[in-house]
């Protein structure tokens, strides 16, 4: 694999995939999407995984959506590639665990959303905002988001596109497993993976494939009504005037 991303372990069936693309912040390019679905196919095919731990950058968790593959979309491209993360993340045959020490944005979060754990950083901030740039949530976000943060803090996250930081998550009561100081966000990812590697594997895999059954199944409907949505909403003019403002301003 290149350095985009990275799969290292400890050798007690622990095993660590890292967004690791600094250039780009871990956007959903065509070589990351490409790149993390092999890493998790690699992972699988040596077979020894237990637990996975998924992290990225200090500052950065995953940022989400790619600007070409957005434009794509306005220019009527029909496969959304970041809902392959989605569902390939839901079949792992082993526990994942989301580490986001640093922030995560739209799809960025949602990658963390169909983990089986997630950990988030107080200082961090996390947010679905697709709205911001004028096109409605993908990736399963308008039916998996709710279970991480309960169904009115995933409305008002959707609708305002707002940032939160996870101090302010924290005070809502959502479903995360932690919400933790930056720098003790991998320590207790590490310490619930060698938990989980204490099991056997076979029991765990069971497991891991019922508990997951119904947000696959959830997906599927997902994908149904967002992919109705994208069809509207990325054909709007201001839609790629938005995503065009918007990427202009970051770089």
């Amino acid at each position: 694999m290149s350095d985009i991303i990275t799969i290292s372990e400890n050798g007690d069936g622990v095993v660590f995939l890292k967004l690791n693309d600094e250039h780009r912040k871990n956007t959903f390019t065509d070589d990351f999407i490409e790149q993390f679905i092999a890493a998790l196919g690699k992972v699988e095919e040596k077979g020894d995984a237990k637990a996975l731990v998924i992290h990225g950058l200090p500052d950065v968790f995953c940022a989400g959506a790619d600007k070409k593959n957005l434009l794509a979309l306005c220019d009527g491209a029909v496969h959304v590639k970041d809902l392959a993360v989605s569902r390939r993340l839901l079949e792992v045959t082993c526990p994942v665990i989301a580490a986001m020490e640093g922030h995560a944005v739209g799809g960025g979060l949602m990658l963390a959303v169909c983990c089986d754990m997630v950990i988030a950083a107080r200082e961090s901030r996390y947010g679905a905002s697709f709205m911001e740039l004028g096109f409605t949530p993908g990736m399963g976000c308008t039916r998996l988001l709710e279970e991480l943060v309960g169904p009115y803090v995933a409305s008002e996250m959707m609708f305002t596109a707002r940032l939160f930081k996870g101090s302010e998550l924290a005070e809502k009561g959502t479903n995360f497993n932690a919400i933790v100081p930056r720098t003790e966000v991998m320590k207790i990812a590490i310490d619930m993976a060698r938990r989980i590697s204490e099991k056997d594997r076979e029991p765990l895999r069971l497991l891991k494939y019922t508990m997951a059954s119904r947000r696959r199944k959830t997906l599927v409907e997902a994908q149904v009504d967002e992919d109705l949505m994208h069809r509207i909403t990325f054909a709007l003019p201001q839609t790629r005037a938005n995503i065009e403002a918007m990427y202009k301003e970051t770089k």
